[in-house]
């Protein structure tokens, strides 16, 4: 198991940035590994990623969530979860974890834990882009 945290800060209030991170069909616009999606309902994606240079495909479900606080979505690959804190002034510190079963992906990269870091990096930033051009002056 492969496991990752890093944080962000968007400037934008934690309930925007909820509404972001509760609706799976805006993760292409911010999650660089997204080869395609499809809400199944409001709760359930099919999604493919591209991880480590291989195609994984899995059903993601919203298991998880405190509306402004917490988004938590688990798949039998991949888990994610977002932590959201005011930030001082006008902002949320997005607090983020992914943990990746690596037994079940077998990547072409030879350095696992450096591409999931990447990733997760990449998602970040993409999240912060995407929630602070979405947010009106």
């Amino acid at each position: 198991m492969i496991i990752m945290r890093d944080v962000v800060r968007v400037g934008v209030p934690p309930m925007s940035a909820y509404q972001h991170l509760v609706h799976f069909e805006e993760y292409p616009r911010f999650m660089s590994s997204v080869l395609s999606l499809s809400p199944l309902d409001r709760s359930v994606a099919r999604m493919a990623l591209d991880i480590g240079g291989r195609r994984v495909e899995l059903d993601a479900v919203l298991d998880s969530t405190e509306p402004g606080r917490l988004v938590h979505w688990d798949s039998a690959v991949l888990t994610e979860t977002f932590r959201l804190e005011e930030a001082e002034g006008r902002g949320t510190d997005v607090f983020a974890v992914v943990e990746l079963d690596d037994s079940q992906v077998a990547m072409v990269d030879s350095a696992p834990e450096t591409v999931v870091r990447n990733r997760l990096r990449e998602d970040l930033k993409g999240l912060k882009r995407f929630c602070e051009e979405a947010e009106p002056d």
